[in-house]
């Protein structure tokens, strides 16, 4: 919601709308969530076992696609989704997160953990199933041709959120993962330094083949 606004009015939010943004956004799928699961009956279990398994196998999960995910945009040979990837991020992702602070890191990644996974895990995935909901997460993720390959991304990672949801028996795993790999990587997009093959440098010469 955010990135589509920005991209049509070609102007950058400041650090505050976004903030206000994500934390409507996110409120809004909450209410979504939890008037879904009220009237269809259905149980929001944080998890089946002890809450500190839940949260360490969401701080693994967490681990594990942030290193995948640093995997794509620097070493991963540069195919065509692999450059669309890294596109997205370069030319979207970081000018949009280029000012914010720590509390907007915090802030706009607890609310998508919370605010996502009660919705696509929480309620459309035990209604439609594991894949169709995280195809849906994915495609919400996108805006536009260039963005497909990023979405196809996302809906990997939804994919794992939802078994991590199975496999634990509730929500407080994939809340954890979403909201500490968020908090992540938008620390990396804010103060991180971008590797050679995101910024175009000589370390990813075939990037001359990236269309403008």
């Amino acid at each position: 919601m955010v990135k589509s606004r920005w991209t049509a009015s070609g102007s950058r939010p400041t650090a505050g709308e976004l903030l206000r943004l994500a934390l409507a956004g996110e409120a809004l799928l909450v209410l979504l969530a939890l008037a879904w699961a009220r009237y269809r009956s259905l149980p929001l279990e944080t998890g089946s076992g002890p809450g500190v398994r839940d949260a360490v196998a969401g701080l693994l999960a967490a681990a594990a696609f942030a290193a995948v995910n640093h995997w794509l945009l620097c070493h991963a040979p540069p195919v065509r989704a692999v450059r669309a990837v890294r596109r997205v991020y370069r030319d979207i992702v970081k000018p949009l997160f280029a000012e914010i602070g720590v509390r907007e890191v915090v802030v706009i990644a607890v609310a998508a953990g919370v605010g996502e996974e009660l919705l696509f895990r929480g309620v459309l995935q035990p209604e439609i199933g594991l894949i169709p909901a995280s195809l849906v997460f994915g495609a919400l993720h996108t805006g536009g041709r260039g963005t497909l390959a990023f979405g196809c991304w996302v809906a990997v990672m939804g994919a794992a959120l939802g078994w991590l949801a199975v496999a634990t028996g509730g929500l407080l795993a994939p809340i954890v993962a979403h909201a500490l790999y968020d908090a992540a990587a938008l620390v990396y997009i804010r103060w991180g330094r971008d590797c050679g093959s995101v910024r175009g440098s000589s370390a990813d010469p075939r990037r001359r083949d990236l269309p403008p």
